[in-house]
């Protein structure tokens, strides 16, 4: 009988197991798995879209990822080379286009309530940026704007879980993802079963990509890949866990008295030689095993200085500003101090041996393809590492400062986020795997054509304007450094600083972009759509496509494509070859509805949601009906009309819907967003003309397959990056007129052994001399240059300054027309200045190899002696004078 009862017994314990791990099906329509911001905006835009069950799981309890679990509380958004509202000084770029969509909702419900509680919508101050907030404050938020569709049923939520299985369905083409198997946060074995019609990943590492099966990239990609000019040739110094790095931000809060951390583990100063000035100044000797850069800001300002906006570490990241706002206490955001960021490669002794502990080769593996207990101790240090930094300013630099009235000393970790440690429960996750994409975005799909940089940037839009384009985005590629460099001395058991490899730097910008639908599908997994940063880009895109704005706008992309896949029945993948059905998706972001604002699709930089006309100019440049030029990147839509152009519109209207159905009237006195509002509401119901698609695998048989053509229907070449060189504009051409009058004088700046030019006097850079009538404050005779490399010899030649110059000539007083041409026919030159008569004309102008720039004024001449002075009064750049052109206005007035 003994015997019966023990197998009873076990036959009790098989079927108690088999149950625990055999958990009941719920089913969805729509799952997400991730409550990051991506996460969050996909559930609200499919709940919009009336899909009628929406299943959000998340790995944590905190809704908002960067914003808030992350603790990334000082707002990063879209940033160009023009500008929109605010933007920092030393920034060359400005915010890019206006807020729009959820990303516009939550801002102005955060900002609601910081001028509630604080008493501004931008309380912070901040040196790097306009909006702050506390990320307990933030998440109150996102889950209020969430609530509404979980009360009536639509959403569920679950937190705590994380995906350890999937079902596929393998019985067609290409295997479809069917459900997922959760187990709880700490756990192996699942305990919820779900399966969905659709799945989003939002999730931080990629979670359910890597799970399906699903074909994903990570780490550098090699220029073979994708032909980008910036990807490394040779891979060698870019091993597999390269990547951009993490760090754990910190909140800091103003204290009553001094409130120390105790010093970490692993603790060495020297880790920390770029955090300030005074760090910098006792450590700038050492020695290290890579090429470092060195530089660092100030510590935090003097007593009764530190209210205004200012770069330092106190001041560059602040969330409230104590001496302004209601509740006059202080908090800051701790993040990239020179010296915070994580490094993913080269890893300390101390993580290699733990990691190792795990599993042979677990220290070499990409943060991505590691357990969660391996990633557990890549966070574990780079928290020690964090809490570091704090501990050397509250210690080193706190004991070498003057004034010590707004210390580091005197603030403590907030305990906002309900952790043992006071830190928030996640790293700032800067680059997750990439989904392997029905079209991968490649970084000279995009980046900006003026020069070698961003500093030679001028606004315009992107190359390529991806024809199933969901919203727009403009950023540099930014990365931070992904190197860590040790001490020649001591190798990786002692201290290192990070520091920048080739290519994986902030110099390069992109244009005025797109990003497609096709970068959410993956190209061989049905049932899945990318969210967050699992999406279909390249790293160097990746570095661009990041901030939160951006992160926000991915996933109402992605709620708003699973809402139409879902209402329609049919997969993802066939939108984009579909124009009624991109056009649905389109619609569900940017159109008339009381449930939300509208998302900016063509990125105009002058068009706001609350202008009448938002929706119409939206929808039609994204049909391709609106007249494109590459610079025209304002809208104007309360410029009038003319008639010309709204017969070209018209034209172009005729390609996408049966102009024998259009019908629209041109009144005069009609703005440009009225005509557009009209022409819209005239053809948004028409039927569409379908695409052609010609091959299966090639839709323009232009001999370029569907996953490398970034233009579906357009037949064309491989896009290439290219450097514009020359420009046809008559102001960037730096050609002279060809008609001289009688009473000008030309001036051409260029070296003893140029023969003079015919309509031109020749200036040699010598000291002005009353008999020649013209000359230099200095001898500038060394400072001449012709470079052979140009027809016109008068372009081909000028004189230069790096300090600040200062040319005069001869003339009646008087009004003068002046015009003074800038650049250099062999190299790029960056931040020239000119001066005529005290009024600036050229500031800060930045010139590319062969290309040019005009400038003319009029002005007034009152000594006898019209001056003309070039470079900045503070050295540092080049200057480049090529010719300069003068002529007497005798009934003209000056202008102001």
């Amino acid at each position: 009988m003994k015997s019966v009862a023990l197998a009873v017994l076990a036959l009790c314990s098989l079927v108690l197991n088999t149950a625990q791990a055999e958990p009941s099906v719920t089913k969805t329509d729509l799952l997400i798995v991730g409550g990051t911001e991506s996460g969050w905006a996909a559930a609200i835009q499919a709940a919009r879209q009336r899909v009628k069950s929406v299943t959000l799981v998340l790995d944590g309890d905190w809704l908002g990822g960067q914003y808030t679990e992350q603790a990334l509380a000082c707002v990063d958004e879209n940033k160009g080379p023009g500008k929109v509202g605010w933007g920092v000084d030393w920034h060359p770029m400005k915010r890019s286009f206006h807020r729009s969509g959820l990303f516009k909702e939550l801002m102005d419900r955060i900002e609601a309530f910081n001028t509630e509680k604080y008493g501004s919508p931008m309380p912070g101050r901040p040196f790097h940026g306009p909006s702050t907030f506390r990320p307990a404050e933030a998440e109150a938020i996102f889950r209020e704007l969430l609530q509404p569709y979980i009360d009536k049923g639509q959403v569920k939520l679950i937190t705590r879980h994380y995906p350890v299985k999937a079902d596929l369905e393998k019985s067609e083409a290409r295997p479809r993802l069917t459900g997922l198997w959760f187990a709880p946060t700490g756990s192996e074995q699942p305990d919820l079963h779900i399966q969905a019609r659709l799945t989003i990943d939002a999730s931080d590492w990629g979670d359910v990509i890597q799970v399906s099966g699903t074909d994903f990239e990570m780490g550098a990609d090699p220029r073979s890949r994708y032909q980008e000019p910036s990807a490394p040739v040779d891979l060698s110094d870019y091993p597999a866990n390269e990547m951009n790095p993490i760090t754990w931000a910190m909140i800091v809060e103003e204290s009553d008295r001094d409130t120390p951390i105790p010093q970490p583990d692993h603790y060495d100063d020297r880790n920390f030689v770029r955090t300030s000035r005074l760090s910098l100044a006792e450590m700038k000797h050492l020695k290290w095993d890579r090429p470092v850069k060195l530089g660092s800001i100030p510590h935090w300002p003097d007593q009764g200085k530190a209210s205004p906006r200012q770069l330092s570490i106190f001041t560059v990241r602040r969330i409230v500003d104590g001496e302004t706002s209601k509740d006059q206490r202080t908090s800051i955001l701790l993040n990239y101090m020179l010296g915070q960021d994580y490094p993913l490669e080269r890893l300390p002794q101390h993580v290699v041996t733990a990691l190792e502990a795990t599993e042979p080769g677990a220290s070499e593996k990409n943060i991505v393809l590691m357990t969660r207990a391996q990633r557990q101790i890549i966070f574990d240090d780079a928290k020690r590492h964090s809490l570091s930094l704090l501990y050397h300013l509250q210690n080193f630099v706190h004991e070498r400062a003057p004034d010590k009235t707004n210390s580091f000393r005197h603030f403590h970790l907030s305990d906002e986020f309900g952790t043992a440690d006071h830190l928030p429960p996640k790293p700032y996750i800067r680059e997750s795997l990439r989904l392997k994409a029905m079209y991968m975005m490649r970084e000279q799909d995009g980046r900006n054509q003026d020069g070698p940089n961003k500093k030679f940037a001028r606004e315009r839009f992107s190359q390529v304007m991806y024809p199933d384009g969901l919203f727009a985005w403009q950023f540099h590629y930014d990365f931070h450094r992904t190197g860590r460099a040790y001490l020649k001395s001591e190798g990786n058991t002692g201290p290192w600083i990070d520091y920048e490899k080739p290519g994986r730097n902030t110099s390069l910008v992109s244009d005025r972009s797109l990003f497609p639908l096709r970068s959410l599908v993956p190209i061989e997994m049905d049932g899945l759509l990318g969210a967050q940063k699992n999406v279909g880009y390249s790293s160097i895109v990746s570095a661009a496509i990041r901030l939160h704005d951006q992160c926000v706008a991915v996933g109402q992309a992605a709620g708003a494509t699973a809402a139409i896949s879902l209402q329609y029945d049919i997969a993802p993948r066939e939108i984009p070859y579909d124009r009624e059905r991109l056009e649905q998706v389109r619609t569900a972001l940017c159109s008339e509805t009381d449930a939300g604002v509208a998302l900016l699709i063509w990125p105009y930089r002058d068009l706001a949601p609350a202008h009448p006309a938002f929706i119409a100019v939206n929808r039609l440049a994204a049909r391709g009906i609106l007249p494109m030029d590459v610079r025209s990147v304002d809208f104007h839509p309360d410029d009038p009309a003319s008639h010309e152009w709204c017969q070209q519109i018209q034209r172009l209207a005729s390609q996408s819907v049966n102009a024998a159905n259009l019908r629209f009237t041109f009144d005069e006195g009609m703005t440009r967003g009225e005509f557009c509002q009209q022409l819209w509401a005239g053809l948004k119901d028409l039927p569409l003309r379908p695409y052609t698609r010609l091959q299966p695998d090639d839709a323009d048989a232009d001999g370029i397959p569907d996953r490398d053509d970034p233009t579906l229907f357009t037949p064309g070449e491989p896009v290439q990056w290219k450097k514009i060189t020359s420009v046809a504009a008559e102001n960037q051409n730096g050609l002279v007129s060809l008609i001289k009058s009688p009473q000008e004088r030309r001036i051409n700046f260029a070296g003893k052994n140029v023969p003079p030019l015919t309509g031109f006097e020749s200036d040699q850079g010598a000291v002005f001399n009353p008999q020649r009538g013209f000359g230099w404050q200095r001898d500038l005779s060394q400072n001449m240059r012709q470079r052979k490399q140009v027809h016109e010899v008068y372009l081909d030649t000028f004189v230069f300054t790096r300090d600040h110059d200062r040319w005069e000539c001869a003339v009646p007083n008087g009004i003068w027309q002046v015009t003074v041409c800038v650049g250099d026919a062999g190299h790029d030159q960056i931040g020239q200045w000119v001066t005529v008569e005290g009024k600036q004309i050229i500031q800060d102008l930045s010139t590319v190899e062969g290309s040019f720039q005009k400038k003319q004024t009029r002005v007034k001449v009152r000594d006898g002696r019209l001056t003309v002075e070039i470079g900045k009064t503070r050295a540092g750049t080049n200057t480049c004078l090529n010719w300069l052109a003068f002529e007497p206005i005798p009934s003209a007035g000056a202008s102001r």
